[in-house]
This record gives structure tokens, C-alpha cells and sequence, in this order.
């Protein structure tokens, strides 16, 4: 996206992030770069002010000292990735990057149909996608398949090992999963 689009509040993906290593710095600015509605947890939200990164969004089973203003302190009750999807859902948000590097990709699962979601950490980005998803990619690339992902048939694609493809040649990459949704997973 470039700087002459018009962005309405919302529109943009919110970041959740649950640890500030899963990415790199270069691509930790451009996630901000439109000023996204941030979430954090406790631990998060520490490294956050420390880095001068504005939060909306502090979950946490205990109190909290904000010393910035208009952060909102959300009852964690549970899973931190989870009760903050939730709570992004509620709220109307469509889309959301999670940032973390200890997650399981199925969580991503839990909110398809609801909200676009990627989790990007460990050098990749995974996301959610219905059955019949395409997407042009270039020959050679890796695409993985997470979770109990159960592959009915590809296009574009060659296996090379259990839940890991390669793109046979530049084009468009189709996958058909049994279920309705799969997790697939790409390198940043």
C-alpha cells in the first residue's frame, strides 16, 4: 500500500504481539508503519514502551502500571493469543498479525471464518485459508502445511517431504483441503 491511500480506522490489521523477537526490526516497522491497534500482554507491553510503541490493548490477570495514556487493561482470563483475538473480533477488527515464536499455528484455525489472521514468527508467516485457495507464487519457493491440515489435492505444487511443497514453476499455486480450512505456512 502506498501513502496516498485513504486508511479508515479498523481497516488496517491490528498486531498482537506476545513476543517482540518473533520478528525482525525492518519488518516490525513496516507492521506499524500505519499505526495499527496494538495489543500486549504484560510482558510485551514492557518491551513496547521501552521501544516508544504506542498500545491500545494490555491483557493481564494482574494489575498494571500504564504510564501511557488511553490503554485499555483487559481481564486475560486464559490464553493471551486467543483472548486477544476474541476480544479483536468483538470489537469488529477483520484482520490481525500475531507476533510470536512459541504459538501453535492452530489457534489460527479457532478464528477462520471470522478474522483474516497471520502468525508470523520463526521466519514465517502462517495463515488460515478455505478450501480452493490460490496464489501466484514463484517456482522454487517452499510452501508448508501445518497442523492436521489434510491436503485433497494441489495445483502447482510438488511435495518434497510430509506437510513441505516447492512451487514447480511461476504461476498460481491451488490447495484443496478435506475440511474447510487449512494452515499454510510461507517464509518471510
Amino acid at each position: 500500500m502506498s501513502s496516498h491511500h485513504i486508511v479508515r480506522e479498523d481497516q488496517e490489521p491490528a498486531l498482537i504481539i506476545d513476543d517482540f523477537q518473533a520478528v525482525g526490526p525492518d519488518l516490525l516497522g513496516e507492521l506499524l508503519e500505519w499505526s495499527p491497534t496494538v495489543v500486549t500482554n504484560t510482558e510485551s507491553f514492557r518491551m513496547a514502551l521501552q521501544a516508544g510503541i504506542k498500545v491500545d490493548f494490555v491483557l493481564a490477570d494482574e494489575p498494571v502500571d500504564i504510564p501511557q495514556d488511553h490503554v485499555k487493561v483487559i481481564p486475560l482470563n486464559g490464553d493471551f493469543l486467543l483472548r486477544a483475538l476474541d476480544h479483536l473480533i468483538g470489537e469488529g477488527y477483520r484482520a490481525a498479525y500475531l507476533l510470536s515464536s512459541r504459538a501453535d499455528p492452530s489457534i489460527l484455525l479457532q478464528v477462520a471464518g471470522k478474522m483474516s489472521a497471520a502468525l508470523l514468527g520463526n521466519g514465517q508467516r502462517v495463515f488460515a485459508v478455505g478450501s480452493g485457495f490460490s496464489k501466484w507464487k514463484s517456482k522454487g519457493e517452499t510452501v508448508y502445511f501445518y497442523g492436521d491440515t489434510e491436503i485433497k489435492d494441489v495445483h502447482g505444487l510438488a511435495p518434497v517431504e510430509a506437510n513441505r511443497y516447492v512451487v514447480e514453476s511461476d504461476g498460481l499455486c491451488t490447495v484443496y483441503f478435506k475440511g474447510a480450512y487449512g494452515l499454510i505456512g510461507e517464509q518471510l
